[in-house]
């Protein structure tokens, strides 16, 4: 059923992704690579490499909307990580598309623009997770705040727009059983280094990905990391049993500073495997397989199985074991490196039912221990 805006235009039907026949006739005038609406015959996967070609050759920009999209990115780059450059582009592509036959940002002053982008949220993002759709949300509604701030339009419509709730995020850990299992499952020092790092380091996988040795400090006893967003942090890694793990890992391969502790490699048919240290292990392929073949190793998934089990259960293990063992909720956030406690006590750790009663017969046994003492040198 398709609905018309108070300016008599004429929406979509909810839930269908192509912004109409006028706009998709402008679209594909500009941009040949578009998949029309008719996929005649392409699988998902054909589908959406046309889509990422389209995006590669920048065709959105061509576009009405996507003219002043370029002209913010162009702004926000310089503030933004090549990771949330590559996000921020691909929302604001879909942007463009689907309002390819609007080309004055008039057309998005509140409150027409506000139903307008609720629409276009709705169509893209209404089925993915609440962070998802936060995520579009906060994009689109930092592209209308550059826009108003630069004047280019009069009122921004996003503010109005309500936040996706947030679902109650499944905090998976392994037990320590598991945790002990997966390390001395797999003796190789360059793996035991590396599952080190994610179950009691809280390290993520792009993390991990990017170590080289010359970021270890070994006077300091300290690692200096790469991580989301394009932060650069220092971890305290106290324990001297991994160093000796370390330096005897460093001496058996002949590492040098430049080398990536997870190198690259190549299995070639009748020489083996060849190591090219200079070249990290691919984040979605070389550290997923070796991901899941410790797992293997440790009998914690079957043979052949290549998902269910998230690297990133490690980091959520790491910072429950601090939080277990010290109770010190700013110690866990200063140690996973969020910027907001809330984070940490929201998603990453939490202390089960067990635990709460444990701390509560605490509390009322030390306070019990006080009214004795009281007692005890009371005069009366």
């Amino acid at each position: 059923m398709s609905e018309r805006y108070a300016d008599g235009r004429k929406s979509g039907p909810r839930g269908v992704r192509a912004p109409g026949a006028p706009a998709h006739d402008r679209l594909e005038a500009a941009c040949p690579t578009t998949v029309p609406t008719a996929t005649g015959g392409l699988t998902p996967g054909e589908i959406a490499r046309l889509y990422r070609d389209a995006m590669r050759d920048k065709s959105y920009q061509e576009l009405p909307m996507g003219a002043i999209v370029a002209q913010y990115l162009r702004h926000k780059n310089r503030r933004l990580s090549p990771a949330s450059q590559r996000a921020y582009e691909s929302s604001l592509d879909k942007f463009a598309r689907f309002f390819a036959d609007i080309d004055d940002l008039a057309a998005f002053e509140p409150p027409l623009g506000t139903m307008r982008l609720e629409e276009y949220l709705d169509v893209h993002w209404h089925h993915a997770a609440p962070g998802t759709y936060n995520v579009n949300l906060t994009i689109t509604s930092d592209f209308f705040k550059w826009c108003h701030a630069s004047a280019l339009i009069a009122g921004n419509p996003t503010l109005a727009i309500e936040r996706a709730r947030p679902r109650t995020p499944a905090r998976e850990t392994f037990s320590p059983d598991d945790r002990r299992t997966l390390l001395s499952a797999n003796p190789d020092l360059r793996d035991r280094i590396a599952l080190r790092l994610l179950l009691d380091y809280a390290l993520r996988k792009g993390a991990l990905q990017r170590v080289r040795f010359e970021h270890f400090d070994h006077h300091r006893r300290r690692l200096t990391i790469f991580t989301k967003g394009g932060k650069v942090r220092e971890i305290p890694l106290p324990e001297p049993m991994f160093w000796r793990d370390l330096e005897r890992h460093i001496l058996e391969i002949g590492a040098e500073g430049h080398h990536y502790l997870m190198a690259s490699s190549k299995v070639v048919p009748r020489v083996g495997r060849i190591m090219y240290p200079d070249k990290p292990m691919s984040e979605s392929g070389g550290m997923h397989r070796w991901w899941y073949g410790c797992l293997e190793r440790a009998g914690l998934v079957a043979a052949g199985t290549s998902s269910g089990e998230r690297m990133h259960k490690a980091r959520h293990t790491a910072g429950q074991r601090l939080l277990d063992d010290t109770g010190n909720l700013k110690a866990v956030q200063k140690f996973l490196g969020h910027a907001s406690i809330r984070t940490t006590a929201d998603i990453y750790v939490d202390w089960d039912i067990d635990q709460l009663t444990a701390s509560l017969e605490r509390l009322f046994r030390h306070e019990a221990e006080g009214e004795d003492h009281t007692d005890r040198n009371d005069p009366a």
